[in-house]
């Protein structure tokens, strides 16, 4: 066999003295990347794929255990009048909160203002604010039962 001097292609002579070219470039490149994998295998994979997905996957169930066991604090809205210091709601279909229960008051403009309730109807919530307020209307935020947080995220599964 002899070489081209510019060592891309190899000389190759048969048998029946035909010449023919092989590339080295394609078989040393083929025989560098399978140098080393495993049967079957045509390149080899870095080593820190395997433990990559691995810890993935630990992130991933971590992270649904977590979704599971956490669970948020839901409130209800209730549509609110606001005179100086009192509150007044109306309790359409909600849950009555009971006497000494802490809510918040949202005004119109966003800002939020912390209450007690004082008295409880079957139609209307009385609280009775902090500070005292211009009269205004907003709703009043009443504390509901706890839910865990895979069913806030995905409410349509759970």
């Amino acid at each position: 066999m002899q070489s081209r001097p510019d060592r891309r292609c190899e000389v190759v002579v048969t048998t029946d003295g035909e010449v023919r070219y092989e590339t080295v470039f394609r078989e040393r490149w083929r025989d560098s990347q399978s140098a080393g994998a495993r049967p079957g295998e045509l390149i080899k994979q870095p080593g820190w794929i395997d433990p990559g997905l691995v810890g993935l996957a630990v992130l991933v169930a971590a992270g649904a255990v977590a979704a599971c066991a956490v669970t948020v604090a839901q409130s209800v809205a209730l549509p609110a009048v606001v005179q100086g210091t009192s509150v007044t709601a109306d309790r359409t279909g909600a849950s009555a909160p009971a006497p000494g229960t802490p809510v918040q008051l949202r005004e119109g403009s966003g800002t939020t203002l912390g209450a007690v309730v004082v008295e409880v109807t079957p139609t209307e919530v009385t609280a009775q604010l902090d500070r005292p307020s211009a009269a205004s209307t907003g709703e009043l935020l009443v504390p509901a039962a706890r839910q865990r947080l895979v069913s806030v995220l995905l409410p349509r599964f759970w």
